[in-house]
């Protein structure tokens, strides 16, 4: 099996990467709330052909997801895990995201509070606790029944709050849509699954054929499905209304090969010298996408998914000849709590957020709601979470998938 061998230490460049994805994700969540500021700080709509540093921050974290896919599958073989075991952590993983995902958007919209038990910011409170307790990274002098304990609560909690909630017309929970997680789960699913079928490849340059064409038939796909969308068939309907799952999954790939190009022993010099030739083949077939398809976050087309891989590649290229070649690595601090612990910084807000609702505090006073101040708030705000899962991550509080 053609396998990564890794170094024991952390790649820095891609945890700085990671980190500044996060914090720039919490800062134009906030953001989202502020008016009375330009068109490039928001996303665009879906029908507008274009996009912005806002519609660059989603598709980023899948690339940076690709990034770490060899490293986390590489980590696990060393271990001694069958290709079965694998790609049943990683089906685990996945459930999780996706999981989360779901609960998130339904404490976002979709409820009928009136007609619940608790207010819906203590059901997001008690739902925040309840991930806490099953994917928190227990301390291994922890007793295994406190462990298991804490975990078994957390499920049934869930299952408890799934059950007390409520929407219009006494339903309950619908996935409305995935939410971040969750279409970042679906893409995590689809390019692990790929890859690690790809490690059976004879050679390292094989591989990197196999994963860039699987990349080019994931866009085809797009491309297919939105050609015959409407079709009574009831499969097609299904996989054409989650179109999005294709060119995200076609973005993490992007960040597989990009890191093997990088890291893996039997392409590292031929990858870094041909760097530059991925980033232009991507920039040019972004190109030519666009001529078939509109640049649409929203819609996730395959001209938005290029041209993401493509200004992703240009951003790790920076980062990398910064941090990995000329050392420069003082400014790194600021990302480290969220490049190690990526999934507390980001749930953080929300967490935050519910908290005040519940006791009837509201945390953006009116001064800031636009404007140059809304955006110095936005920054504030990121910079401030950052501060709290830095101290957090100190005192052991890990979420770990």
């Amino acid at each position: 099996m053609n396998q990564l061998a890794l170094a024991a230490r952390r790649i820095l460049s891609i945890d700085v990467f990671r980190g500044m994805t996060i914090f720039t994700m919490v800062f134009v969540n906030e953001l989202a709330g502020i008016s009375n500021i330009p068109q490039w700080m928001k996303h665009y709509p879906a029908q507008v052909d274009g996009m912005t540093f806002v519609d660059l921050v989603f598709p980023a974290f899948l690339f940076i997801v690709g990034m770490s896919i060899p490293f986390a599958t590489q980590a696990r073989f060393s271990k001694g895990d069958s290709t079965q075991e694998v790609f049943k952590h990683v089906g685990l993983r996945s459930l999780a995201l996706i999981l989360i995902g779901v609960f998130m958007v339904n404490a976002e919209s979709g409820y009928l509070e009136e007609a619940m038990v608790i207010p819906i910011s203590l059901w997001t409170l008690l739902m925040f606790a309840c991930v806490l307790l099953i994917w928190s990274h227990y301390p291994k002098s922890l007793s295994p029944v406190l462990v298991n304990g804490g975990k078994i609560l957390g499920v049934v909690g869930l299952l408890v709050l799934w059950g007390l909630y409520r929407g219009p017309d006494n339903a309950g929970m619908t996935p409305q849509w995935w939410g971040i997680l969750g279409l970042i789960g679906w893409a995590y699913l689809i390019a692990s699954v790929i890859y690690i079928a790809s490690c059976h490849c004879p050679t390292p340059l094989w591989q990197l054929i196999t994963l860039l064409a699987s990349a080019l038939v994931l866009l085809a796909i797009f491309f297919l499905l939105d050609a015959i969308k409407g079709q009574d068939i009831p499969i097609l309907q299904t996989l054409a209304d989650n179109n999005g799952n294709h060119t995200h999954a076609a973005i993490v790939l992007g960040g597989v090969i990009l890191s093997l190009l990088f890291y893996h022993p039997g392409l590292h010099s031929f990858g870094q010298q041909h760097y530059f030739i991925f980033t232009s083949v991507v920039g040019l077939l972004a190109f030519i996408s666009w001529e078939f398809s509109p640049i649409s976050k929203i819609w996730a087309t395959p001209s938005w998914a290029l041209f993401s891989v493509l200004f992703c590649c240009i951003i790790f290229g920076l980062i990398y000849w910064l941090v990995d070649v000329y050392q420069k690595q003082a400014w790194c601090k600021l990302f480290e709590p969220a490049a190690v612990n990526p999934l507390l910084v980001y749930i953080l807000p929300y967490i935050l957020l519910s908290l005040l609702a519940l006791v009837g505090i509201r945390l953006r006073p009116e001064f800031f709601n636009a404007g140059i101040a809304g955006i110095i708030w936005s920054f504030g705000f990121a910079i401030f979470i950052m501060l709290i899962g830095a101290g957090l991550t100190r005192l052991g509080l890990r979420l770990k998938l």
